[in-house]
């Protein structure tokens, strides 16, 4: 009885240093890891949401901007005027005018629409989500609302360098799946985001990089945008006026008809 009960003793000690060897409980070191992630990843975050306002922030409910700049087309660099309203926390409209004519394009909280001189149309769901998540990322804003509210999944990556500039990397679980934000680790603003964009010209890696912060009526609001698309210059705008908490009109986030 006693060898038997021995034996046992032995053999449990050794598939225990065997699991342990062969790392079958990493998972419990991995979880933690995770843990660790996500909860740095919120105070950045939550860093990021008071340097840009805080309060302020909390209580934005409507943001619209214009701007002008150069945007790269296929048939070469044009000027570009754009207009931008947001009502919180899910629908945008955007107005952009270039030498061969305006595009509108808009998404009410449920479904996206684009309308230009051949027509009106309505989007498929890939392409609403890229509004859903542009939402998000204009200023930031709308990130560090989901922060503010508890309702944001993101995790620290790590340390990295945008541009020269060193930032810390949290990756979030947005609209249209994973996208990197990078915070400037002296400002602790959002200056870069980094995901996958569907489009109606293709598939882009695309880069957004942010600068020239300004504050206006207690929130900080960058006035330099640049988009690049699979590393490539694809428009540079300068923001020439922001209004905050204006009045938008109701019916401004509907197709047009």
């Amino acid at each position: 009885m006693k060898n038997e009960e021995s034996f046992w003793k032995t053999s449990c000690a050794t598939m225990l240093w065997v699991i342990c060897l062969t790392g079958v409980l990493a998972p419990a070191g991995q979880a933690q890891g995770a843990t660790d992630a996500a909860k740095r990843g919120a105070e950045i975050l939550s860093e990021a949401a008071s340097a840009a306002g805080g309060e302020k922030v909390k209580k934005l409910e409507r943001l619209a901007f214009t701007s002008a700049g150069t945007v790269h087309t296929s048939m070469g660099p044009t000027s570009v005027e754009g207009k931008v309203v947001v009502a919180y926390p899910d629908k945008v409209r955007m107005e952009n005018t270039l030498a061969l004519g305006t595009i509108l394009s808009g998404f009410d909280g449920k479904s996206a629409w684009v309308s230009s001189a051949q027509g009106t149309f309505d989007l498929p769901a890939d392409l609403s989500a890229e509004l859903a998540r542009s939402i998000h990322i204009i200023g930031g804003f709308g990130v560090y609302k989901k922060s503010q509210a508890g309702k944001v999944e993101a995790e620290f990556a790590g340390e990295k360098e945008v541009a020269g500039q060193k930032t810390w990397l949290v990756e979030w679980n947005g609209p249209t799946g994973k996208v990197k934000l990078y915070f400037d680790t002296a400002t602790k603003l959002l200056v870069a985001a980094k995901y996958r964009a569907t489009t109606m010209q293709g598939v882009f890696e695309e880069e957004r990089r942010w600068s020239d912060f300004r504050e206006v009526d207690g929130v900080k609001f960058p006035f330099h945008w640049m988009t690049y698309r699979d590393g490539a210059l694809f428009s540079d705008q300068t923001v020439t006026e922001v209004k905050v908490n204006g009045t938008v009109d109701a019916g401004a986030f509907a197709k047009p008809q």
